[in-house]
């Protein structure tokens, strides 16, 4: 009897140690990956946006591609060094061959998302110098403290490697999203429908065709067609043009300052809608810093949703064809000298861009912290403007939203609209990235 419970009890020690074994090896992968904070994400975040200010002769609604395509490499760079996540390559739109981590030693994943985000910068802003070099400096930096603090059993070179092989993959990927055909030739329709409000043509009409990072992201998001044209004193549509010009006869310094905020080109030093988004994800990073992985599935979600929002942001524009206030008021208001604010963008009028893309961003972000988030937004703090609050997410996309209403540049209907398509957008997405294992 002594002998089989002391053999119980041998056995039962042994399944202990084992069991425990197992759990160690789960936590010391996780919690060794979870000690890495999002500094890495937030430095490249703010080097894009030194980068996008330095880079010349792009179209803005281009700058949604680098951001979601980065997001995509950065994530699974990483993913596979996290048990709580999976790679989301089934999910993604067209054919995608990711590669495989190479066996033997453990990889040191923060090293492969350096080099994953570094290739896909190079990739996407190859022209100026000054940019190559501020893209290999950050590289090297972040290599060389790895290499300070790797543990001896994590490959530091095979990661590396493994980063750059996912950057390639998703490079590949990405020439194949039509963007590169964007710019067809537009035909204008004729009176009361949209015109060049500039010598600029017409901005990248074949945007409306590209590829979405997710298939089915934009699904049920086209608004219905406009209020109807007319240029009758008393109708809806041109109470809605006068509604625009009697704000600009009596803004007030609040009204102006909030145009100015989300024109997102103040003093020359453009950002762009998706670097202003992206400039508060890094200061909420900064606020409270989720880790490494968290933070790499907060900028996917960023980018793949306000990419999504601005195609589909695109295929209305350039389905209804609106007449821009500037056009209207001078044409058919008799007001020939009027002019906006801020500068109006060379594409039709609904829905409204920035109230599209911000509407995603907000609900993207909201996906991540949660609703009623309150943060303060410094984008501009350097440029001497003031720093703006809310209490959520949703209030500063509301204000992108209506701030072009106050620039002179849309009508409210155009703005509330887009509001609306870009969270339609933003709650597609969320329901089809799925990026948590259960």
């Amino acid at each position: 009897m002594k002998k089989h419970i002391l053999l119980f009890l041998f056995l039962l020690s042994v399944l202990f140690a084992a069991y425990s074994c197992e759990k160690s090896e789960d936590t010391d992968n996780s919690s060794a990956f979870k000690n890495h904070n999002s500094e890495l994400i937030q430095e490249w975040i703010g080097l894009h946006l030194q980068v996008i200010k330095n880079t010349s002769g792009v179209t803005h609604v281009a700058f949604s591609r680098p951001f979601a395509y980065t997001g995509v490499a950065l994530y699974e760079a990483l993913v596979q060094g996290d048990h709580q996540y999976k790679s989301i390559a089934g999910s993604l739109n067209g054919a995608i061959q990711l590669p495989q981590p190479p066996q033997g030693k453990p990889l040191y994943w923060p090293a492969s998302a350096n080099a994953a985000m570094a290739e896909m910068m190079r990739f996407f802003y190859p022209a100026k110098p000054e940019n190559l070099q501020r893209i290999d400096s950050l590289e090297q930096a972040w290599f060389a403290k790895y290499n300070d603090e790797a543990n001896p059993a994590t490959d530091l070179d095979e990661a590396v490697q493994f980063g750059k092989q996912v950057a390639q993959a998703v490079i590949e990927w990405s020439k194949q999203d039509g963007a590169n055909a964007a710019n067809i030739p537009y035909t204008p329709l004729g009176e009361g429908y949209w015109e060049p409000t500039s010598s600029a043509p017409a901005n990248v009409p074949g945007w409306a065709n590209n590829r979405t990072i997710l298939a089915g992201s934009i699904l049920n998001t086209i608004p219905v067609a406009p209020t109807p044209f007319s240029k009758d004193p008393g109708t809806p549509f041109y109470n809605m043009a006068k509604e625009v010009y009697d704000i600009s006869q009596s803004l007030t310094e609040e009204q102006k300052a909030i145009a100015k905020f989300w024109d997102d080109a103040p003093n020359g030093q453009y950002v762009s809608v998706f670097g202003h988004w992206f400039s508060i994800l890094n200061q909420v990073l900064d606020k409270k810093d989720p880790g490494l992985m968290k933070a790499a599935d907060a900028y996917l979600r960023l980018g793949i949703t306000m990419h999504d929002a601005t195609i589909s942001c695109w295929q209305t524009k350039y389905k209804y064809h609106q007449i821009r206030p500037v056009t209207y008021i001078r044409k058919h208001m008799g007001y020939g000298d009027w002019n906006a604010l801020i500068s109006t963008p060379p594409h039709p009028e609904y829905s409204a861009a920035h109230g599209t893309i911000s509407g995603s961003a907000g609900y993207a972000m909201e996906s991540v912290f949660g609703q009623n988030y309150g943060f303060t937004d410094h984008t501009y703090d350097v440029l001497g403007m003031s720093p703006r609050t809310f209490n959520g997410f949703d209030a500063a996309a509301r204000e992108a939203a209506v701030s072009r209403v106050y620039g002179g540049i849309h009508y409210r209907s155009s703005t509330e609209t887009g509001n609306a398509q870009g969270k339609k957008v933003g709650e597609n997405v969320k329901g089809l990235l799925i990026t948590q294992k259960k």
